[in-house]
């Protein structure tokens, strides 16, 4: 079936009907009203993904593209700023070694300028004796390796840092010792 139909400059045009052009539109059920599936049905067909699946999926790889370049960028500037960090606490460590070392030290010099300091250091670190006393080394067995003692009869202990499982863990990320 064929119409006529004027355009916008008066020209004559023929335009072709079909059948589908005077049919009621689709209902909300997807179905037209002759009975038949409608191609553009509200639940896509078996094998089609639907465009907002597809939008998800976008969404998705560009977040996790975004992650990882951000990642990527900002990794060398947290493993600086970490093994700083690891530094500054292992020569804070050393610091409190060193200022308490420096205290024996005091402590025992104020301790070498009394009579009997200066007598306990003889007696200790030489071997020397008053007259009239008598004084015996024992020796056992072999001799064993122990800690060297220092100038007051202390012995010297070295400190270690105990770390946690999480600080090993970063050490391992970010490269440290």
């Amino acid at each position: 079936m064929t119409a006529a139909r004027r355009t916008n400059n008066g020209a004559r045009a023929d335009v072709r009907r079909t059948s589908s052009a005077r049919k009621a539109p689709a209902r909300a059920s997807g179905r037209t009203p002759a009975g038949k599936r409608s191609s553009r049905s509200s639940t896509p067909a078996r094998g089609r993904v639907s465009r907002h699946g597809s939008r998800r999926k976008v969404v998705i790889v560009t977040l996790i593209a975004t992650f990882v370049v951000a990642v990527w960028m900002l990794y060398p500037v947290v493993r600086l700023q970490y093994q700083q960090q690891r530094e500054k606490a292992d020569l804070e460590q050393e610091l409190a070694a060193l200022k308490k070392r420096n205290a024996d030290l005091r402590a025992q010099a104020e301790r070498l300028k009394t009579p009997e300091g200066v007598e306990e250091a003889a007696r200790e670190s030489l071997g020397l004796v008053k007259q009239g006393e008598q004084m015996y080394v024992v020796t056992e067995g072999e001799p064993t390796s122990a800690p060297s003692p220092d100038v007051s009869g202390k012995t010297r202990s070295v400190t270690t840092s105990e770390t946690s499982v999480w600080t090993d863990v970063l050490d391992v990320i970010f490269g440290v010792k």
